[in-house]
């Protein structure tokens, strides 16, 4: 640890992590031993992930039994993804008397001694995340990051404890939890129906949010187009604190108790605002207008940190972009290949139409998408269905679980029966699948694996073969 770093206030000195090569908790390991802690960790699966902890003195573990009964770790880090009631590690810990934190308690401890810019939304935290950490990276300020992706300023991972006064960290509201971080500064990228087998329903997610814009916030920046962010607002009855930025020339009126409001416009693919005074503009090398707005996010976060706008846009508009969001993997026989985390009918619409952008006429986009999560599924078929209409070539994989147990009649053939294409459902089987790819695709086409399971394996296996 270098000494010039303050140590958090943890309570423990040697965490045992379930699951530390899942995106959320890599990035927390990370953050943990940079502040020195002696780090372990378990995942039945080896990856770059686990290699990049490793490098870092990291030990993970493959199995309990690789473990022995001789254990001295005084903490057991888990996420909502742990079924603590049935995972052998977590039955082993408990009857060994080592107490349990979840990731979201131990990130708001580690941080909670700095200005904390928190991200939550539906769609593109991770991206809004990681381009305000680059942005406070680029400009001196040394923040501390977490990050549920891997990123190139991390130097190729999510998480960084350092030496700065601000903290930025991703918000998940998939469980419930970003109610219990407490940033002062608060970005909401957009509210979308998602994570209702949490919410149920989506007055309980809109309140949730509601909640998440008014508790404990010095500002909160919100996209004031997003439809469900305007929904939300109708349950936020103190909006003096919210920054807001919109492209509607009448969102003054519509506002009027907001705390100041970016009017912005984009043409020729840049974001023109006027902040500060000046008038400024945002380009991006990635495709798609919810890059330039989450651009813009990011850097009126920043500006409250004391960062000038003017460099901000320059450092902003250098952004690399996060691992499997839109990440280029590889070309083979002319075949561009992409893959992207998107798990939603709102992710996938976007990915498609800045997919559109990229093919450039060349050749066919070729979408390969695996369902993620049985309840997901049973929600928004029909949504998935009409998102995925947009393109001609759509390949079906069954439904990634997520440790979910299966739901009867809840398969990838709800998807395909409401799309007006005709899709092909995949087998599932990588070997015999990648036969199928190649009777497909031709040079000049762009192929997508999209999804948040394992889907990115049939890129990398193609661009072996």
């Amino acid at each position: 640890m270098d000494p010039k770093l303050p140590k958090p206030g943890l309570g423990f000195t040697k965490p045992f992590f379930l699951g530390i090569g899942g995106s959320g908790m890599s990035s927390l390991a990370h953050i943990l031993a940079d502040a020195g802690l002696d780090v372990c960790g378990y995942d039945g699966k080896r990856s770059q992930v686990t290699e990049n902890l490793e490098k870092k003195g990291v030990k993970i573990f493959s199995s309990l039994s690789d473990l022995g009964e001789e254990v001295n770790y005084d903490a057991a880090i888990y996420s909502s993804a742990i079924r603590l009631d049935s995972h052998p590690i977590a039955s082993f810990f408990k009857k060994k008397g080592i107490r349990f934190y979840h990731r979201s308690e131990v990130l708001h401890s580690c941080f909670e001694h700095l200005i904390c810019v928190g991200v939550a939304g539906s769609h593109g935290k991770t991206t809004t995340t990681a381009m305000t950490g680059h942005i406070l990276n680029e400009l001196g300020f040394s923040p501390s990051v977490m990050v549920g992706g891997d990123v190139s300023f991390l130097n190729g991972v999510g998480g960084r404890y350092s030496s700065g006064k601000i903290g930025v960290f991703e918000s998940d509201e998939s469980d419930g939890t970003f109610l219990n971080h407490k940033a002062g500064i608060r970005i909401l990228t957009n509210i979308d129906e998602d994570h209702l087998d949490f919410y149920h329903t989506r007055e309980k997610l809109l309140e949730a949010f509601a909640k998440y814009i008014s508790f404990g916030t010095e500002a909160v920046i919100l996209d004031l187009d997003d439809p469900g962010i305007r929904d939300c607002l109708e349950l936020v009855p103190d909006k003096t604190r919210i920054l807001g930025f919109s492209s509607d020339v009448d969102a003054g009126t519509k506002f009027p108790d907001l705390k100041s409001l970016v009017h912005y416009k984009i043409e020729n693919k840049k974001l023109i605002f006027r902040l500060d005074g000046k008038e400024l503009e945002i380009t991006s090398r990635f495709p798609g207008r919810h890059y330039l707005t989450n651009s813009l996010a990011a850097l009126i976060a920043s500006f409250i940190l004391g960062a000038d706008p003017s460099k901000a846009a320059i450092a902003v508009s250098g952004y690399a972009g996060v691992k499997r969001r839109l990440e280029y993997i590889g070309t083979k026989d002319g075949i561009d290949i992409y893959d992207d985390y998107g798990h939603h009918p709102t992710e996938v619409q976007a990915v498609l139409s800045s997919i559109r952008e990229l093919s450039g006429g060349r050749g066919k986009p070729v979408i390969l998408f695996q369902p993620h999560r049985y309840t997901r599924t049973k929600n928004l078929y029909k949504d998935f269905a009409k998102s995925l209409d947009q393109v001609d070539t759509v390949l079906l994989l069954p439904i990634y679980p997520a440790g979910e147990d299966p739901i009867e009649g809840v398969s990838s053939d709800l998807i395909a029966n409401e799309m007006q294409i005709k899709p092909k459902i995949l087998s599932g089987n990588l070997s015999i699948d990648l036969s199928l790819l190649k009777d497909i695709l031709r040079p000049g086409d762009v192929f997508v694996s999209l999804g948040a399971g394992n889907v990115r394996d049939w890129g990398l296996e193609f661009l072996k073969t």
